[in-house]
């Protein structure tokens, strides 16, 4: 079983909704488009890259993980279909030229890095000019942690989801106060080589890329009209 199986099929009903509502997004969003290159940047295990392929969205692109077993699966993913390369970031360079692709996708990686602003500015240098772009992030503040929360205790019942618990303290100011800042985290600690959800605040990327996109829609998932209230996905779109 793929990654992206992994969350489409196990857990609870509602880890697998919010799961699923974050593939049918993105492709959602692209309707109406194709696109000649593509840079899935936390591509996983190629899931969305074929998944946009098969929609006639997507014709070719460079899927970049950190994971060297998820570029595996990516190559078993894509297996057959031309056009489509994986790598490291450290080799991005190798296989991309700057300003070469027309479409940036970057979906649940940025709250994971060190440096988003980093990151974004690296990744961007590989989009043309007028390029579309596709960023997500979860919502971990607000009354929405409640909600997910609640799944992912539910999800464990199953079986190893996994998931941060919060001291009663810690979800107030969370949930209620809307403040990630007065508990530690791995958002707020030195940085260890992974950031986990816990303390992630997703209107500090959503400053990051309006100083550096003209941003054309935000969408909230997997019940767009609840807003960042009850939902567990961000989704910005912009243009370079």
């Amino acid at each position: 079983m793929s990654y992206s199986q992994r969350l489409l099929q196990q857990g609870s009903s509602l880890t697998r909704l919010a799961h699923r509502s974050r593939y049918d997004a993105v492709l959602s969003l692209l309707q109406g488009n194709q696109f000649q290159r593509a840079l899935d940047y936390g591509c996983g295990d190629g899931w969305l890259l074929r998944s946009a392929y098969e929609a006639g969205l997507v014709t070719s692109g460079v899927g970049v993980d950190i994971a060297p077993q998820m570029l595996s699966l990516c190559e078993e993913t894509l297996a057959n279909i031309p056009g489509f390369q994986f790598c490291l970031p450290d080799a991005i360079a190798s296989w991309i030229e700057p300003q070469s692709c027309d479409l940036l996708l970057c979906t649940e990686t940025l709250e994971h890095v060190d440096s988003p602003k980093e990151i974004l500015d690296t990744i961007l240098s590989y989009c043309k000019p007028g390029a579309t772009v596709v960023i997500s992030v979860p919502i971990e503040i607000g009354p929405a942690l409640l909600v997910k929360q609640f799944g992912r205790y539910l999800a464990n019942f199953k079986g190893h989801y996994g998931y941060e618990k919060y001291t009663p303290k810690e979800l107030w100011d969370a949930a209620f106060l809307w403040n990630t800042d007065s508990f530690p985290s791995s958002h707020s600690l030195p940085f260890t080589g992974f950031r986990a959800h816990k303390g992630f605040d997703y209107r500090k990327i959503k400053a990051m890329l309006a100083e550096r996109l003209s941003l054309e829609k935000q969408v909230c998932t997997p019940f767009p009209l609840l807003g960042n209230w009850f939902n567990s996905t961000v989704f910005w779109v912009g243009r370079v």
